[in-house]
């Protein structure tokens, strides 16, 4: 799992690539990061298969951070190249109903 933390002013997110999800994600955090336990406003990718390309990640993140690194599209390529995806376990489930 590759996972790639961008922070400015109040937004904060993770972006990654994660092999055994055959996934990119992202997580978006609004708050002022005083709860350690607060959940992401934003997770997209959290589900085996979901986002099989960055491209609609990076422009959500875009809209929190707008100054993120034009490589960063790039590494994730790179990051899933690295690490392929996994083949589906039996039993695994999509997202709840």
């Amino acid at each position: 799992m590759s996972r790639h933390d961008f922070q400015n002013g109040q937004a904060r997110l993770s972006i990654g690539w994660d092999a055994p999800l055959a996934s990119f994600f992202l997580q978006v955090w609004t708050g002022d990061g005083k709860d350690e336990d607060e959940s992401p406003a934003i997770w997209l990718g959290a589900f085996y298969g979901e986002v099989r390309v960055p491209d609609p990640l990076l422009v959500v993140a875009r809209r929190h951070i707008p100054d993120l690194p034009a490589a960063l599209h790039r590494q994730l390529i790179i990051d899933q190249l690295a690490a392929p995806a996994r083949p589906r376990r039996p039993g695994l489930t999509g997202p709840p109903r």
